[in-house]
């Protein structure tokens, strides 16, 4: 085999630069073949060399483009399992907020339901209180009766027997803080004369001998009774006004200030003076600095109040008479 010469390879070189990348192989040989006549002496390749050599070109691009091909399949492919990927995740997002909501909404059913609950405990544990102490007073009595009979018959003697004589002495009673007596009077007015149109009052100075004794949770039960009971009736007002006051009392300002909202609600009824004496007392707890109120960090305190207002609310006339507040020292 003969060398190639200078001129020649120049021009092989010249041949190779001219063909693309992808087709380098090839493309050498078919500028070697080219070549052939530029060599003085033979040629530089023999043909069947330069056909296996093609051959194998030939070859090895197919086996290029085939695995191309595959590449280009298995890429679409993952594309596909891709999109599908993206398609379930945006379903399980959805679902995932859906339920969240869900959670939500149930979460704040059970909420309202803990504090209606709530509520209805706290109203039962006051009027639970006034029964144990009307209970315990009927057993102190009984045992009274039991120790002296004399002493019990001069009391009984003691207990006037007309209407109007048993009202002015249970109210006498009452003004020389003689709460117990008082109290009993008032029970004796309460089951002497149960269809009169002033038993609600009755039933209202009751809870304001306990409250005069600082009694607030029997006062409370008494009240609530009242507002259970007597619905259409202005004592309500006294009973709304006096339930403020003894929540506030025992530091539940929430459930005072809703039970002084109510007074100065639209169509409550109460007068201008109970209205301005509501406002002040708002104001007042508003205003408290933790001396007065142990509840500002229950997020659930007010559930009885905002029971026993839902009540009144629901119970009372469209326009009830208006009655001034009831002044204690």
């Amino acid at each position: 085999m003969s060398t190639v010469n200078p001129p020649q390879a120049k021009a092989f070189r010249h041949a190779l630069n001219g063909l693309p990348a992808t087709r380098s192989l090839r493309g050498a040989i078919l500028a070697l073949a080219t070549l052939g006549p530029l060599g003085s002496a033979g040629c530089l390749v023999l043909k069947a060399q330069h056909d296996d050599l093609a051959a194998k070109v030939s070859k090895v691009e197919q086996s290029t483009l085939s695995s191309s091909a595959s590449l280009d399949e298995k890429l679409a492919e993952a594309d596909r399992k891709l999109a599908e990927l993206q398609s379930k995740l945006d379903q399980a997002e959805t679902l995932l907020r859906g339920s969240q909501a869900g959670i939500g909404a149930r979460m704040s059913t059970v909420e309202g339901e803990v504090a209606e609950l709530r509520g209805a405990a706290e109203n039962a544990e006051l009027v639970s209180s006034t029964s144990q102490q009307a209970q315990q007073e009927l057993r102190a009595e009984v045992d009274t009766r039991l120790r002296t009979l004399e002493e019990k018959l001069n009391e009984a003697t003691n207990i006037p027997e007309g209407k109007d004589e048993l009202w002015g002495e249970a109210e006498r009673q009452l003004q020389r803080k003689n709460y117990k007596l008082s109290r009993q009077l008032w029970r004796t007015v309460i089951s002497r004369y149960p269809g009169d149109p002033k038993l609600p009052e009755a039933n209202f100075k009751v809870g304001l001998t306990f409250f005069s004794e600082r009694d607030y949770k029997s006062a409370l039960g008494q009240f609530y009774r009242i507002i259970q009971d007597y619905a259409d009736d202005p004592i309500v007002s006294d009973a709304l006004y006096y339930s403020g006051l003894g929540f506030a009392k025992l530091g539940q300002c929430k459930n005072a200030i809703a039970y002084f909202e109510a007074l100065i609600r639209p169509k409550s009824g109460a007068s201008a003076q109970y209205q301005k004496a509501a406002r002040d007392q708002i104001d007042i707890l508003k205003k408290d600095n933790g001396d007065l109120c142990f509840d500002r960090e229950d997020v659930n305190a007010g559930a009885a109040a905002k029971r026993g207002v839902q009540e009144s609310e629901s119970k009372a006339p469209a326009a009830a008479p208006t009655r001034a507040p009831t002044r204690r020292k």
